[in-house]
């Protein structure tokens, strides 16, 4: 018996040996939390514009904590814990004698070992008792190596309490909007309870659940004396106001659609040009410190963002004006479809928290059920239609088998929750859930929405506040200096966190800012800038041999009508005439030179498609492209890549990359000069706005969908698309819907605000560079223009080079 005993004992202790030895999980996280291992991310003029990180964390040190929050922890998770080092023996015992029906015995030091592994979800005993006692050991080696206080801050500061919220620190502030100091009893009792299970006891998602845990914490620290009867009684009856709540996004500062594009552009370049760590590993940006040092100006950024709030105020304003009553999402003209509109709003629906919510409350119980008796089951809403409609018809099922939509086992699956007595219950939760969706998403209530002056309070319907959200213009803008490349400011949109699409790098129609590649490739064939083309409709046939068209194109100008007068092409062109982007094309003879111009100012390949359309600015590119092609006019014909990092360093301060110049040649400098001063004339009608020299195109697309403004000086090019984040979502009149009322007065308000700015001391003086022997007739009163029958004229069409 003795002998049995003793090893007994000594297994016991050979077991913590090699638990603590082997199987203790690395502490230096909570032993020296270092917020430098996120990366930093800086501007040209050294200010932190943000960092990247994995876990939103603000750690507090034992003596920072809210009294409440330690009083709740204990009273609640473990009242005895300044009595044991690390397991409560009464605990256990209790647990074992009533099989865990009376509370647990894990205690706070035991939760915490939890934390830094994955909880085993098994049946089998042993591994179950293998678990505890890799907790136990572990709480022992904790206890062993920090105090009691420290021990408690550790636990609330490495507690995922989800939505971004690492530690209570953030918690207090996802959830409340304050600081973890300043939180009241019932706040404190709420963030408490969610610690036995932040999903579970969620208050976003499950406020009831969340507010009977919050009552049980409360019951508790009333019960250990920590509360007054009293106290407990006023706390329990009140309510907790969460019109705080915000979860945590990365990109607070400046710049936040430049970041999130960043973040994607640096670990491509990294991986492109083989950079990694010393072991090999690839670099990761949200834990490795790195330094990023980016060409972005947070001086020219910040006023890119007031300018933008400024001018999207307007616009936006002008929208909801023009509109009025009605709806973009029901207006319709011939030939129009709502179904795309219904499923984007349908989608929009079932991706909210409200809807998510009251799937919850009709579906959870007997989806859980289903789940527990069925194996491998899926209940998304497409699964539960699919099912509906093969019930009223059997061979739509077969119909999606054949289809591929879905697997034989997936259909397998479905007969057999149809065939089962769960379905007329999951059905009836479903329609349940259809009107209860329908009740609650057309009653109208007071609900807070975005503004660009902040948010606000409407009364309208959830229905109404998600279309209010799709009703709002967008904005793409990037700045950029056109003899280095330096991206200087980037707008992807009006707001980030609601809308974090980006709109720099998405591509949409060009309309007429198309329109001067295709004049570049005419001035370097020959064609003079001060030739006169008649304002008609030109038409290029069915199976001309040149464009290969299957039938007659005859496009007309933007306004529908033709002057029949003569018009040099510098005016054409400040006109957005079609009719002399049509006669030029024609003259070129094919669009392949406005491809390969086009591809090497920097627009990818393949953007633009090999049809005469592209005349009018049919092809689909982004700002950054357009801008990049823009700056070669303003470079002397030069084209540089854009540059958004002037280097990156490692967290030992070691330089790990750094960017290069790439530029090369587009255009003659001569026929790059002539286009320039052809902008400066197309922009004419804002230059006294402006004291920088400066040229300017407009762009306006089919229906006023997308509305642009490119801006060109000798030391920076600002490109600029608005329009919606649909086709729909638009103005339908050209006076509010082209882009001189959409985007240039953005470009206007920028410029004026970066010339007027000391501290940049922007050169205002800069002029173009005029090239010296120049060729090229720009006075189109001096210009003779030639018969079309002429040898001369034919000589003016040679090849330029």
């Amino acid at each position: 018996m003795w002998a049995l005993a003793l090893a007994g004992v000594l297994f016991a202790a050979l077991v913590f040996i090699y638990v603590a030895k082997t199987k203790m999980p690395n502490t230096s996280e909570l032993e020296n939390p270092k917020f430098e291992e996120a990366t930093i991310v800086y501007s040209s003029d050294g200010v932190e514009l943000d960092r990247y990180f994995r876990k939103n964390r603000e750690w507090v040190q034992f003596e920072e904590l809210n009294p409440y929050l330690i009083d709740a922890l204990i009273a609640t998770e473990d009242h005895r814990y300044f009595g044991h080092s690390g397991i409560d023996g009464p605990g256990v015992m209790r647990a074992i004698a009533f099989f865990g029906t009376r509370g647990g015995a894990s205690t706070i030091t035991q939760q915490l070992a939890l934390q830094f592994f994955t909880p085993l979800r098994s049946s089998n005993v042993f591994k179950r008792i293998w678990q505890k006692v890799k907790e136990w050991v572990i709480a022992v080696e904790f206890e062993r190596r920090y105090t009691k206080e420290e021990i408690i801050a550790m636990y609330f500061n490495k507690y995922d309490f989800i939505y971004g919220a690492n530690g209570v620190g953030a918690a207090a502030r996802v959830y409340f909007g304050k600081d973890q100091r300043q939180l009241s009893i019932n706040e404190s009792a709420m963030l408490v309870g969610m610690l036995k299970n932040a999903y579970y006891f969620n208050p976003h998602r499950f406020p009831d659940r969340a507010s009977n845990r919050r009552k049980t914490v409360l019951s508790q620290m009333r019960k250990r004396g920590y509360i007054t009867a009293e106290e407990y009684a006023e706390q329990r009856s009140q309510e907790l106001d969460m019109s705080k709540f915000r979860r945590k996004e990365n990109y607070n500062g400046i710049a936040p659609y430049f970041m999130a594009e960043l973040k994607k552009y640096v670990r491509n370049t990294l991986a492109d040009n083989g950079i990694t760590k010393p072991g090999g590993e690839a670099y990761d940006l949200d834990m490795d410190g790195l330094r990023i040092y980016t060409t972005i100006d947070s001086r020219y950024q910040r006023h890119a963002e007031s300018a933008m709030k400024k001018h999207m105020t307007t616009v936006q304003n002008n929208f909801f004006k023009e509109w009025g009553s009605r709806d973009p999402w029901t207006y319709t003209e011939e030939g129009q479809s709502t179904t795309a509109r219904t499923a984007i709003l349908n989608n929009a629906v079932e991706s909210s928290e409200r809807y998510q919510s009251l799937r919850n409350r009709y579906l959870s119980a007997i989806s859980s059920e289903i789940s527990k008796n069925i194996d491998d089951v899926r209940l998304w809403n497409t699964d539960i239609i699919r099912m509906l409609r093969a019930e009223s018809r059997p061979q739509y099922l077969d119909e999606l088998n054949e289809r591929n939509s879905i697997s034989r086992a997936q259909q397998k699956k479905y007969l057999e929750i149809i065939d089962s007595k769960y379905w007329p219950r999951l059905k009836k939760a479903w329609y349940d859930l259809e009107q209860a969706v329908r009740a609650d998403f057309s009653r109208k209530r007071q609900m807070k929405v975005y503004s660009h002056n902040g948010m606000v309070t409407k009364t309208m319907s959830p229905m109404d506040s998600i279309k209010y959200m799709l009703n709002h213009m967008q904005i793409g803008s990037v700045a950029m200096d056109p003899r280095t490349g330096h991206v200087k400011s980037w707008i992807g949109g009006i707001d980030f966190d609601h809308w974090k699409y980006d709109h720099v790098t998405s591509n949409r129609q060009a309309g007429s800012t198309f329109k001067p590649f295709i004049y570049t490739a005419a001035l370097m064939n020959g064609i003079s800038p001060c030739w006169k083309v008649e304002d008609i409709q030109y038409t290029i046939p069915a199976n001309d041999p040149n464009f290969k068209l299957s039938k007659s194109w005859s496009p007309k100008n933007a306004r529908g009508t033709f002057s029949n007068e003569e018009v040099t092409l510098k005016d054409a062109l400040k006109s957005s005439l079609n009719s002399a982007s049509v006669w030029l094309i024609t003259q070129l003879g094919s669009v392949d030179e406005v491809i390969s111009l086009t591809e090497s100012m920097g627009i990818g390949a393949g953007k633009v498609p090999r049809y005469p359309s592209i005349v009018l600015g049919t092809p689909e590119v982004s700002v950054l492209e357009m801008t990049t092609a823009y700056s070669t006019f303003a470079n002397r014909g030069i084209t540089v890549k854009p540059v958004f990092i002037e280097h990156i360093e490692d967290k030992n301060g070691i330089t790990i990359f750094e960017s290069e110049v790439s530029e090369h040649r587009s255009i003659p400098e001569d026929y790059s000069y002539a286009m320039v001063e052809m902008l400066k004339h197309a922009g004419s009608s804002i230059a006294w706005q402006i004291k920088t020299d400066y040229g300017g195109k407009t762009g306006t697309t089919n229906d006023h969908v997308d509305g642009w403004f490119m801006g060109i000086t000798p030391e920076l090019v600002v490109g600029t698309w608005v329009g919606g984040e649909y086709p729909w979502i638009r103005f339908t009149n050209f006076n509010l819907g082209q882009g001189g009322v959409m985007a240039r007065p953005f470009y206007v308000e920028y410029m004026k605000r970066i010339e007027s700015d000391r501290d940049i001391n922007f050169n205002t003086e800069a002029r173009f560079t005029y090239p010296g022997d120049l060729d090229i007739t720009l006075d189109c009163s001096q210009y003779e223009q030639k018969s079309p029958s002429s040898e001369e004229f034919d000589e003016e069409f040679d090849d330029p080079f």
